[in-house]
């Protein structure tokens, strides 16, 4: 087949990003190829399987016909970048059920549980801030701001403190230039337990070998 870009090539990865292509006559591998080479038809490929996607869920939840209509009425008349070229129509209205989508999605999931982590009284010069996120029934992440640079072979290790129980080792992290850092920590969100950081040899450690600068409650 033809690799070079035209408008059927462009109408072929379209059809190649939603799986209306036969594999079985070879054009596969062509596609995949000229999506490779061709700036235009790789963004191509990128929006058709977006829309794709989001008609797929728009399919599964049909958002409210009022929020629909707002959002498309909210949207600025030239909302699909002009070019020379043509763009398919169904990607057009697959771009707008993408928008809707989205928009309902955002204002419909439900805020994940969070908590804030502050610095204790005795850690003297520590002016780092956090917030710990539950992200699933067997996971928490934990992101911070304001951290110190530590020296060579040094870094910064999560605890969990289980209720009555002793720090349990989670993974250690560095932060950025701009001292922020964040570890995902694999642990349930279990109430009254304890998140703390302190300073440990570079890899980690199994059991503290400094205090805790910074602690966040899970109420």
């Amino acid at each position: 087949m033809n690799s070079q870009h035209d408008e059927a090539m462009l109408d072929l990865v379209a059809a190649y990003a939603v799986g209306a292509v036969d594999a079985s006559t070879g054009e596969c591998a062509a596609i995949r190829q000229h999506i490779a080479e061709c700036k235009i038809c790789a963004e191509e490929f990128k929006v058709a399987r977006a829309a794709s996607a989001a008609l797929g869920l728009a399919a599964a939840q049909a958002p409210p016909a009022a929020l629909r209509n707002r959002i498309l009425a909210s949207l600025p008349p030239k909302v699909v970048p002009i070019s020379r070229r043509r763009r398919s129509p169904w990607l057009i209205s697959a771009a707008a059920a993408a928008a809707v989508l989205i928009a309902w999605w955002s204002t419909h999931r439900t805020p994940q549980p969070s908590w804030a982590a502050a610095c204790v009284p005795a850690a003297v010069g520590c002016h780092a801030s956090g917030v710990i996120t539950a992200a699933g029934s067997d996971r928490i992440h934990m992101q911070i701001n304001g951290l110190a640079a530590l020296p060579a072979g040094k870094q910064y290790q999560a605890w969990v403190i289980p209720p009555g129980g002793v720090p349990q080792p989670e993974p250690v992290f560095s932060p950025d230039a701009s001292g922020s850092g964040s570890v995902d920590i694999p642990s349930a969100p279990i109430k009254g337990a304890l998140v703390a950081v302190t300073v440990e040899p570079a890899g980690g450690s199994q059991q503290p070998t400094s205090k805790p600068f910074l602690v966040a409650t899970i109420d």
